[in-house]
């Protein structure tokens, strides 16, 4: 398969050492264990299935990223306040670590499906299973905090935000999630994204973020806006989610955005909404970073896309069917 490249320049960071080896860190949208088909085979103790057809590309990666969107917990804890709710069965937590993620964002609009409890209990079921999660804690401070993974001489730092709230008409911070999950605040998040910056602690920040506008093919201006916000922070790649469809990949100041990873393992009606794609970042030890892209057929069990649908992949990500490296100045 022929795959389009995109390189970008990413200077290096001021205070650490050069990491001896490339770095890939692979990253996926939306993950949905908590309905459909995925549930029910979860439920019969079939951890392998949401992520079997894919599971060797993913195995490439030295880091593996995905957005959950289902918290882990009984269905007889649904938050009636949520709107549309999603609970996974405790095998979702097996399931993801079977796959080989290594992190994943709790930050979202339908981490608060199954109320408190469920908040803790995904936390509790995801260290079990040894997936380290971001965006969620116990306690805002904890929410708050960056995750940091070593690879290969790398030090990672993950943030997780959300900028998109279910428990309506509630505002986030009049909401008893707010010490639970952290919010797409700037005034915390971009001192944050700076202190780590300075103090040396890692060589490469990613922020994730949950938000903008669903089924858009392009991020509103106010969303637009706080992604440049995090790079001016001092983010090195950042990840959004919630469109449920993919949207270019942008830069800004020679850091890659990703506006929206689109699906990953969900099932909806519209069309685009169930072409998405894998992302691979890879980092060279001279910072420079690569972005290529598997393109994705979305559903409860996501498989490859070949053909037309690659094609339409690659134009919505808006990187060239092309082995020709493009360099951004």
């Amino acid at each position: 398969m022929i795959v389009a490249l995109v390189t970008f320049g990413v200077a290096a960071l001021q205070g650490s050492q050069q990491p001896a080896n490339t770095l890939r860190l692979y990253a996926v949208g939306d993950i949905n264990l908590g309905r459909g088909v995925a549930k029910e085979r979860l439920l019969k103790g079939d951890t392998l299935y949401p992520f079997l057809a894919l599971r060797d590309s993913l195995a490439a990666a030295d880091i593996t990223f995905g957005n959950l969107e289902s918290p882990i917990a009984p269905d007889s804890s649904a938050d009636p306040d949520s709107g549309a709710v999603f609970t996974a069965p405790p095998a979702a937590a097996a399931a993801l670590a079977r796959a080989g993620f290594d992190i994943v964002s709790t930050a979202n609009n339908h981490a608060w499906d199954a109320g408190r409890p469920a908040v803790e209990e995904t936390m509790r079921q995801l260290t079990r299973a040894g997936v380290r999660f971001v965006g969620s804690g116990f306690g805002r401070d904890m929410a708050e905090q960056p995750v940091i993974l070593e690879r290969h001489g790398w030090r990672v730092a993950f943030f997780a935000i959300t900028r998109a709230w279910n428990p309506a008409p509630y505002t986030f911070y009049k909401h008893a999630g707010a010490d639970w999950i952290a919010w797409g605040d700037t005034t915390w998040i971009s001192p944050a994204i700076r202190a780590i910056k300075t103090s040396g602690r890692a060589d490469l920040i990613v922020v994730s973020v949950h938000g903008g506008r669903e089924y858009a093919d392009s991020a509103p201006d106010y969303h637009r806006e706080l992604l440049y916000e995090l790079v001016d922070a001092g983010a090195d790649l950042v990840l959004a989610h919630h469109p449920h469809v993919l949207q270019p990949v942008v830069w800004y100041k020679h850091k890659p955005i990703v506006q929206s990873l689109g699906n990953f393992v969900f099932m909806q009606n519209d069309p685009w909404t169930r072409l998405s794609a894998i992302l691979r970042v890879v980092v060279t030890r001279d910072h420079r970073v690569r972005i290529t892209a598997i393109p994705v057929h979305v559903g409860f069990q996501p498989t490859l896309a070949t053909g037309a649908a690659a094609d339409s992949i690659h134009s919505r990500l808006r990187v060239p069917l092309s082995t020709r490296t493009l360099i951004e100045p």
